[in-house]
């Protein structure tokens, strides 16, 4: 035996992408409902992800846009103005 090959019965490195399949396959086979809650936890977890990705965009604007309006105060412009100038006169 060289140097390369090594008798380890825990090393699947030399599995083909068939073979590693074929191994989930069976295996997902023997518990069928734990494979499934898995996959969804799996599906779950990555929507979720998915969703905060595509929000994050719209959450920095929101976030933006409520900074620069929350707690505005009055401008040296509007106490020149008065508050008067901003009701309609009638």
């Amino acid at each position: 035996m060289s140097k390369k090959e090594r008798d380890d019965p825990d090393d699947f490195g030399g599995i083909s992408f068939g073979g590693m399949a074929f191994i989930l396959a069976v295996a997902a086979l023997g518990r069928p409902r734990e494979a499934l809650r898995e996959l969804f936890r799996l599906i779950r977890r990555l929507g979720r992800r998915v969703l905060r990705l595509v929000l994050a965009p719209f959450r920095l604007a929101t976030l933006i846009v409520w900074s620069r309006m929350a707690d505005r105060h009055p401008t040296f412009e509007d106490h020149l103005h008065g508050v008067d100038e901003d009701r309609d006169p009638s």
